[in-house]
């Protein structure tokens, strides 16, 4: 069966209208399913590489971007350098640059190591979401539409996720000075907008391009997103969106973004 689905951004009037759950939404929270909420990790996933001297084996750490708005778009990992571009289900081997879907066919979630969050801290217990969680959240959930917009925070580009509890009172500042479809935010200590979104439970995901081979491209142009459902044995769904925005698959070895999730 074959999955296509259109994303169509919402514009930046996010006023609710009440109606029944499932269950009981959570502060922070998004819903998967009928039955389940999840809450995103605070950034995308990077991670570096080292040579163990004794051994010279590689050893691969993971953490969470320091900026919910943070994506690198970098072609090549290098030996200490960050990178958050990755082939599907890499989790073993986040750097695998491989042009062949023939190895990439085993699902190893990321989620399953453990991950420093922004402060250094390391967490654990989460996952990546399948495609009908994805398409839950972004379609299917109570208001959806008025749940996602296109953003801008400092210049980076995205997606904006809203939420299950999210009320217009919370956002209201922030639409203050916003009369396009696309919310412009600003880190701006002089100007909080982007903060109460944040500490509200609001969601980003920066335009972080993707990767073919050793090149990029698109960087802060669109992102594509992976997801943990398989299609063909060289293919997987992503979530992507900007241009185009939808629901597609991609070779499993095209370097995509990763935002994990944690059941609640």
């Amino acid at each position: 069966m074959k999955h296509k689905l259109f994303l169509f951004l919402a514009a930046a009037s996010l006023a609710l209208v009440g109606c029944e759950k499932a269950i009981t939404p959570s502060p922070g929270c998004f819903t998967i399913s009928k039955t389940q909420q999840v809450k995103f990790a605070p950034g995308n996933l990077q991670a570096v590489f080292n040579i163990n001297p004794a051994t010279g084996a590689k050893e691969y750490t993971y953490s969470f971007a320091s900026k919910q708005w943070e994506c690198l778009g970098r072609s090549k990992p290098f030996v200490g350098e960050a990178f958050d571009l990755f082939g599907w289900g890499t989790g073993d081997e986040p750097d695998r640059v491989v042009d062949s879907g023939a190895a990439y066919r085993t699902f190893v979630d990321w989620g399953n190591y453990t991950i420093r969050d922004p402060q250094g801290k390391p967490t654990s217990g989460w996952r990546t979401l399948s495609y009908e969680e994805w398409n839950y959240v972004i379609n299917e959930r109570p208001n959806a539409a008025k749940l996602r917009c296109a953003a801008q925070i400092d210049g980076t580009p995205g997606m904006l996720l809203l939420p299950d509890t999210w009320s217009l009172g919370d956002v209201r500042h922030a639409f203050t000075n916003n009369y396009s479809d696309t919310i412009f935010l600003t880190t701006d200590p002089n100007n909080t907008d982007w903060q109460k979104f944040e500490e509200a439970g609001a969601v980003f995901l920066p335009a972080a391009g993707v990767r073919a081979g050793q090149k990029c491209y698109g960087y802060q142009n669109f992102g594509r997103y992976w997801t943990s459902t398989d299609n063909i044995m060289t293919a997987a769904f992503f979530f992507g969106f900007m241009n185009p925005t939808e629901y597609q698959t991609g070779l499993r070895q095209w370097g995509f973004a990763v935002r994990l999730a944690k059941d609640q």
